[in-house]
Order: structure tokens, then C-alpha cells, then sequence
């Protein structure tokens, strides 16, 4: 617990001084007892409970075949994300949308607020989203707090082919 709170502590400042909740303190216990890693960060949202971890610890956080995870979802009764932390802008969003293939990642600022803009295929753009726009809310959420960021998705469409000798 002291280890989960010492993480949590040196992650999450909420104003100069530190608010823990009694359920905030025992996600990150459970999440310690039952994945064998240390959460260094949290978030919970609509969706579910998101945890981030380091990245060495990713693979054990998830467990094979998505093991730990469902024993997450059993034990906190609602749905787990676990995700690699970063400190770098352009690795973190990597790490939220690691199943995507983004071609293009363009980060500007603009009056102390960086707004990442992602490309991906069409193909990828559900996945990008999410059900419920549940997976971009969730980056929206996190990107702000951790890097005071907004994020934006743009598909790109690929041509089509069209023979020189078709007729339209």
C-alpha cells in the first residue's frame, strides 16, 4: 500500500496539496496484489479504470492472453485499461493507440496548450475512436491532465486505383 501510495503521490497532484480517496488508494493496492506491478497513475472515467504503468511492466499488467486483466475486471467489477506511461507527448499517444497503425502524428502549440493531431487509415478509424467514443475519450482525459493537450483523429483515405483504359 505504501509503495502504491508513494507512486501515486509523485504522479498525481491535484493543486499543492495531495487528495486520496480511501477507494483511490485501494484501486492502486488491488491493481498492485493482483497484477504483480505498481500502477504509476490512474484515472477513472465513464468508461472504466484506467491504469498506466510503466512499460517494462505492460506485458506482466495484462497478462497472457489478457489474463490479469479479466481478473481486474472481476475484482473492481467494471471495465480495466491498462496503457504504458510516458513522459514524452509523442511516445504516450503511441502507447494509447499501439494497435493502430498512425501514419502521421503532428503535435503544434498554441498558447500553452499542445493539440496533437493523429492521421490513420480509414480502416483504422473505429478502432481509433473506440465504441462510444470511449477510446478517444479516454486519451482526451488523459492527455490533458498529464501533458495539457487535446488530441484530434483525421483519417486518411486511400486512393483507388482506377485502370487507364476504364471509362467513367
Amino acid at each position: 500500500m505504501r509503495k502504491a501510495l508513494r507512486a501515486y503521490s509523485s504522479w498525481r497532484k491535484r493543486s499543492d496539496s495531495l487528495e486520496l480517496t480511501g477507494d483511490e488508494l485501494q484501486f492502486f493496492s488491488y491493481f498492485s496484489k493482483i497484477a504483480g506491478v505498481e500502477a504509476v497513475d490512474f484515472e477513472k472515467t465513464e468508461f472504466g479504470l484506467v491504469f498506466l504503468v510503466q512499460k517494462q511492466d505492460l506485458g506482466r499488467a495484462i497478462g497472457k492472453q489478457g489474463s490479469t486483466i479479466e481478473k481486474l475486471r472481476r475484482a473492481f467489477k467494471q471495465n480495466v485499461f491498462v496503457f504504458a506511461d510516458s513522459s514524452e507527448l509523442e511516445e504516450f499517444v503511441h502507447n494509447l493507440f499501439n494497435n493502430i497503425t498512425i501514419t502521421n502524428l503532428e503535435i503544434r502549440e498554441a498558447m500553452g496548450e499542445k493539440a496533437v493531431f493523429m492521421m490513420v487509415d480509414e480502416k483504422d478509424r473505429g478502432l481509433a475512436i473506440g465504441k462510444e467514443g470511449m477510446r478517444i475519450k479516454i486519451a482526451k482525459k488523459l492527455l490533458k491532465r498529464k501533458f495539457n493537450s487535446t488530441i484530434s483523429v483525421k483519417t486518411r483515405r486511400n486512393a483507388i486505383d482506377i485502370p487507364p483504359d476504364h471509362v467513367v
